[in-house]
């Protein structure tokens, strides 16, 4: 009586532990890293462009490991958090034929799925740095957009974007000369 006790306790722990392990394979992949597509809508002097989008989002912070930052925004302007970021290698967005590293991501879990918000240093074309155009003040590429773990998300894409820190802590997103781009049909690859 008591070996069939026992048997039955471990077959009862060998089952339970199965269906936790079976459960966890079946649940989506939760986790704010990983490959993403999309398709880009953006308006250019000769109207408006649309392009794929394809990514890798690689080690993400949270949205309190980047506070920090805020300050550094705050204090030094758009400058200072350029060199506080560029380099960091958070992974990868190619924007029709051409690749930016990921400077800064920051991740945020939704109820279904993960809202992410993505910095990269812009190339600065040659024209604006010789007229010293205004347009050096916005020295960032960003994107904003969600991810559902099933079907698609949307978003803005920012192609000349300036940062900065509103009085209650917000941080706000600039586009300069117009309106910023539509990312639609964002999905995880």
């Amino acid at each position: 009586m008591m070996k069939d006790l026992a048997r039955n306790r471990w077959l009862a722990a060998a089952l339970s532990a199965l269906c936790v392990a079976a459960a966890a394979l079946a649940a989506p992949d939760k986790k704010p890293t990983g490959e993403f597509t999309a398709m880009a809508e953006v308006d250019t002097p000769s109207g408006t462009r649309s392009m794929g989008l394809q990514g890798a989002i690689q080690r993400p912070i949270s949205v309190q490991e980047a506070e920090p930052l805020k300050k550094t925004l705050a204090d030094g302007g758009q400058q200072a958090l350029l060199n506080a970021i560029k380099g960091a290698n958070r992974g990868y967005f190619r924007l029709g034929a051409i690749d930016y590293p990921i400077d800064l991501v920051v991740a945020k879990e939704t109820r279904d799925g993960y809202k992410y918000v993505i910095v990269t240093a812009r190339a600065l074309k040659y024209e604006e740095v010789q007229e010293g155009s205004a347009s050096l003040d916005h020295p960032f590429t960003v994107a904003i957009f969600d991810v559902p773990d099933f079907g698609a998300g949307s978003g803005e894409l920012y192609t000349k974007a300036a940062l900065s820190v509103e009085p209650d802590g917000w941080v706000n997103v600039v586009q300069y000369g117009g309106r910023p781009g539509k990312l639609k049909d964002v999905k995880r690859r």
